[in-house]
C-alpha cells in the first residue's frame, strides 16, 4: 500500500524523462568542473610572481587574463548548474538556464584559449565549455517537452 501512495502516478507528477535526467546528471558534473575551475584559476593566481613597485590590481589581473576568464566560468557554471538542477525537477523553473549556458561557453572558450596549452587550466576549461554545451542541447530538449 506504501507503494502506491509514494508512486508519481498517483501523486499528479510527472515522471522525469531521460531529457530531464540527462539535465541533472550534466549538472551535477557542471558543479564539479566549477570546483575545478575555481581551483584552477586560484593555482594560477597563487603561482604568477608578484610585480613589484608600482603595479596595481589592473596589471596583475592582466597579466593573469586566462585565470580570471576561469573563475567568471566558474561562476557561470555553478549558476547554470544550480538552474539545470531545478529546470530537471520542475521544468518551467528552468529560467535563464540557456543564457547563463551560453555565457558560460563563452567565459570557459575564451579562457582556454588564453591560457598556455602546458597548464591544466585550459584542459579544464575546454571540458567545462563541452559541458555547458552539452547542458545548453538538453535545455533545450527539456523545453521542448514543455511545449507538447
Amino acid at each position: 500500500i506504501m507503494c502506491l501512495v509514494s508512486s508519481p502516478h498517483i501523486l499528479g507528477e510527472i515522471p522525469m524523462s531521460s531529457n530531464r535526467k540527462m539535465l541533472k546528471i550534466l549538472s551535477l558534473a557542471q558543479i564539479v568542473f566549477a570546483i575545478l575551475c575555481f581551483v584552477m584559476a586560484s593555482l594560477v593566481f597563487n603561482g604568477t610572481p608578484r610585480v613589484e613597485g608600482d603595479a596595481d590590481v589592473l596589471t596583475f589581473l592582466t597579466a593573469n587574463l586566462d585565470a580570471v576568464l576561469c573563475t567568471i566560468a566558474a561562476f557561470l557554471t555553478a549558476f547554470c548548474a544550480i538552474d539545470g538542477i531545478k529546470g530537471a525537477n520542475r521544468p518551467s523553473a528552468l529560467g535563464a538556464h540557456l543564457v547563463v549556458a551560453l555565457l558560460a561557453i563563452v567565459a570557459s572558450a575564451a579562457a582556454c584559449a588564453l591560457s598556455p596549452a602546458i597548464q591544466g587550466l585550459s584542459v579544464v576549461c575546454a571540458l567545462d565549455a563541452v559541458l555547458a554545451i552539452a547542458a545548453a542541447v538538453f535545455d533545450k530538449k527539456v523545453r521542448a517537452e514543455i511545449d507538447r
